[in-house]
């Protein structure tokens, strides 16, 4: 199984397990308890959305920053939109606004990270493993 394959699984793998314990988190008043579970929820979100990502977009040969960088945002902006609507039924205030930009934040460092260690960090070692055979 190659890289890519491996990548894709790992972070399918990862964002099922998310949802799964998001939705068990809701019906069970988890983050009542534990509001800041949210936040590495998010963090999470964002590293497995990218890993899916990234392995995609390779696969269909349309990898690029730019890419990466719109899906991840269309991504987080919609879930975002998905917990308003369904899973909070809050009213808007000012601390929905600050949850808001706290969980767009933590997706994207969340989706930073993803590509450091699933594009960066690889693409660095075989550069080197390039050279050293060279």
């Amino acid at each position: 199984m190659n890289y890519n394959k491996k990548l894709f699984f790992i972070n399918l793998f990862l964002l099922i397990s998310l949802i799964s314990f998001d939705t068990i988190a809701k019906v069970t008043s988890f983050y009542y308890f534990y509001p800041n579970a949210d936040i590495i929820m998010h963090l999470i979100g964002g590293l497995s959305l990218t890993g899916l990502a990234i392995s995609v977009l390779k696969y269909v040969k349309m990898y690029n920053k730019i890419n990466v960088f719109i899906i991840i945002l269309f991504l987080s902006i919609f879930w975002e939109y998905v917990e308003f609507r369904i899973g909070r039924n809050i009213l808007i205030n000012k601390s929905f606004w600050i949850d808001t930009t706290i969980d767009l934040l933590m997706n994207s460092i969340g989706g930073i990270i993803a590509y450091i260690c699933f594009y960066k960090i690889p693409l660095k070692r075989k550069n080197q493993i390039k050279n050293q055979t060279d």
